[in-house]
């Protein structure tokens, strides 16, 4: 803040110096000016006085002595000198002078012209004017010189230039001091911190905002303006990466095209923390922190939980599949010790016949058939995930003999994504769902059937759970019939994330009770062509 000081005051001081200097010398152009048309006024206004030229004609020295003094004392210039044609003096300030030659130029005046000169005469260096003296005819009788000491019109400048001194000394201390008030006022509001230092945390600043792998979103909460948008948070909600918002003019959450589910969230003044929140089709972990001061704002915090999520999904689903696997290698080790009992006991046809039933047991529920089916490996393996999730738990997965999907049905990477998405949160609903009526002692039976129809996927996930009240409201983002189950904004996303992707495919869901009252149907149609995909990978499972 020094140096901007110094510069400020070193400005102030030149302009003013500047300032000051051409106004001096307008000055004193303005005043020599005015004191040469002062004498050529006043020459002009006694040599066109009435009697002046007879008296010049005639000689008469008393008359144009008295005349001319007159004219010097009552105008208060410096001499008033009347001549005749040859430059002699008819009058003049010191008696004794008159009948000499006058000094200075005037011949010119003698010819009729006026003549305005500085010329050092009896009484000193002076500004003069000189003007003919003309009879009744026109004719040239004489001359008049009126003029003004150098050394008044100096007096005069002096002055002039005394105050514009004066001036110009307010205005450098003024100047200094409104430097020296404003540079506190700029020192306070930076924290008495120097500008290489403002520099420096500047970049510091923009670093960070960079390299934060969290999305920062900073908020004015008085007009509710974005202040702040790092890269992170422009990518997590979508936006683009150009926004650079401002206190003064900043876009609103609204105008920056911002999911309506989270500004809803951060409209409410109660404290968020670590809330997921459903951002198209991003969870998001959401923390909001109110700062107070002269200029409150509001912290928001934003993480992807998306990949997360998914990534928990599919270690559950490969928990599930362990445990499968645990219970399909004791049944096999039983198999085994039976056969092996019966092979020690010598009754080989009986192990080979036993054996072999098993075997076909084994080829009649393998996965085989089912991955012939469906061409999409993704969809496919997690059918085979679910099915062994829902013996695990005590339920059953019954996939449809319609089931199938060609290569050319089955789509682009995007659309295998989504149908993922889709199959898997309606199929862990409805195993929920299952779950409750087998509890209740009846029911525990889930259907899936997916096929291909009229360029689109068909999806068909039906229970025989307890239904569902509000079939409209289920797809609300955190809207769940868990209550408890798990913590708040991690639940009641799985049918949000449906709708969701269901709109952005331009397709269809149905919701409707089971044959006979009991349980959900859901069908979904997803076309097959391609359509923008979502912002990030979506997670494959309700929470």
């Amino acid at each position: 803040m020094r140096r901007l000081l110094v510069l400020e005051i070193a400005t102030v001081v030149l302009a003013a110096v500047i300032a000051g200097g051409v106004s001096a010398w307008n000055t004193r152009e303005t005043i020599e000016r005015n004191a040469a048309d002062k004498m050529v006024a006043v020459a002009v206004a006694l040599a066109s006085s009435p009697g002046l030229a007879d008296a010049v004609g005639a000689r008469d020295v008393p008359r144009v002595q008295a005349a001319a003094e007159d004219t010097r004392t009552g105008t208060g210039v410096s001499f008033v000198t009347v001549m005749d044609p040859a430059g002699t003096r008819l009058s003049h300030p010191d008696p004794e002078r008159i009948g000499e030659t006058y000094q200075g130029t005037f011949l010119p005046a003698a010819a009729g012209a006026t003549l305005v000169e500085t010329f050092p005469g009896t009484l000193g260096l002076s500004v003069r004017a000189i003007v003919p003296v003309r009879a009744a005819d026109g004719a040239v009788v004489g001359m008049v010189a009126v003029g003004q000491l150098r050394v008044q019109v100096a007096d005069r400048i002096a002055r002039e230039l005394a105050i514009l001194a004066l001036a110009a000394a307010v205005a450098i201390a003024l100047g200094v001091g409104l430097a020296v008030v404003a540079a506190r006022r700029v020192k306070r509001d930076t924290l008495g911190l120097e500008p290489r230092e403002i520099t420096a945390l500047h970049r510091h600043h923009e670093a960070v905002m960079a390299a934060m792998r969290e999305g920062l979103l900073v908020l004015d909460a008085a007009s509710g303006r974005v202040v702040v948008l790092n890269a992170e948070a422009a990518r997590l909600l979508g936006l683009p990466a150009t926004v650079a918002p401002s206190r003064a003019a900043g876009p609103t959450l609204a105008e920056l095209g911002v999911d309506p589910a989270l500004q809803e969230r951060l409209a409410d003044r109660s404290p968020v923390t670590d809330e997921t929140v459903l951002v198209g089709e991003r969870l998001l972990l959401v923390n909001r922190t109110e700062l107070s001061g002269p200029s409150p704002d509001v912290v928001v915090t934003l993480r992807d939980r998306t990949e997360l999520e998914a990534m928990t999904r599919e270690l559950d689903d490969a928990r599930s599949v362990t445990r499968a696997l645990r219970f399909a290698a004791h049944e096999h080790a039983n198999h085994l010790q039976a056969v092996s009992t019966l092979i020690e006991l010598g009754a080989e046809d009986d192990a080979r016949e036993l054996a072999q039933r098993w075997t076909r047991d084994l080829l009649a529920g393998s996965d085989g058939e089912l991955r012939d089916r469906i061409a999409d490996p993704a969809l496919a393996a997690l059918v085979l995930d679910k099915a062994a999730d829902a013996r695990d738990r005590g339920l059953e997965l019954r996939v449809g003999d319609d089931t199938a999907l060609s290569d050319t049905e089955a789509g682009d990477e995007q659309a295998s994504t989504d149908r993922v998405t889709v199959v898997g949160n309606l199929v862990d609903n409805a195993l929920d769902a299952a779950l409750q009526s087998a509890h209740a002692g009846a029911g525990g039976v889930v259907e899936l059937d997916v096929h291909a129809a009229g360029g689109s996927v068909v999806i068909r996930v039906a229970d025989d759970g307890p239904g569902l009240a509000d079939p409209d409201a289920a797809f609300t983002p955190g809207w769940s019939t868990k209550d408890g189950d798990g913590p708040p904004g991690r639940r009641g996303l799985g049918l949000a994330l449906v709708r969701r992707v269901v709109d952005r495919r331009r397709g269809s869901i149905e919701v409707a009770a089971g044959p006979d009252g009991r349980g959900t149907v859901f069908t979904v149609t997803l076309p097959v062509g391609s359509v923008p995909g979502p912002s990030a990978q979506s997670p494959v499972a309700s929470r």
